[in-house]
């Protein structure tokens, strides 16, 4: 499965490991820009690997929330709630 801007992810390695954030852009077929809203916002996005994350919600589903910091955060505090 590939990741698309919108999607929400999970981070597999690095510090970050088993986060969720949003992705913001595509800079290639390798490398996306990602977000959660707390620490890593709009303005300061983290770049991150495709092989490091995995896709825990489609694109359809979350694009609207990529609005601004507090959205972001917001559906990623809805998300993780719903999976505990």
């Amino acid at each position: 499965m590939s990741v698309k801007v919108g999607d929400i992810v999970i981070s597999k390695r690095g510090h970050d490991a088993k986060k969720l954030f949003i992705v913001i852009a595509a800079l290639n077929e390798s490398y996306v820009l990602i977000g959660d809203g707390v620490k890593r916002k709009l303005d300061s996005l983290k770049q991150k690997n495709v092989k490091h994350l995995k896709v825990v919600a489609s694109a359809d589903e979350t694009l609207e929330y990529i609005v601004d910091d507090k959205s972001i955060a917001d559906k990623l505090k809805q998300m993780q709630t719903q999976n505990l």
